[in-house]
């Protein structure tokens, strides 16, 4: 089980943080992400996501027990 958490505007789509089984990558969590939100179809290609604090890309292993941060990059002017 990978512990999720989520910030910005991601965080009122999911809440704080959810657990989720049998991903073991970046992309496997993308695509669970989608199943429970079509939202996240709109925005996928600008989640932004650190493992245990390290960011990381798409294509990223992530273990059991790890946790994932997902979020969007800063936005204003």
């Amino acid at each position: 089980m990978v512990k999720v958490k989520f910030y910005g505007k991601l965080r009122h789509i999911f809440g704080e943080e959810m657990e989720i089984k049998g991903i073991s990558t970046v992309g496997e969590l993308i695509n669970a992400l989608e199943k429970k939100s079509e939202e996240v179809k709109k925005i996928k290609e600008h989640l932004l996501f650190s493992i245990n604090g390290r960011q990381v890309k798409s294509g990223e292993s992530i273990k059991e027990g790890e946790e994932v941060a997902v979020f969007l990059p800063p936005t204003g002017g």
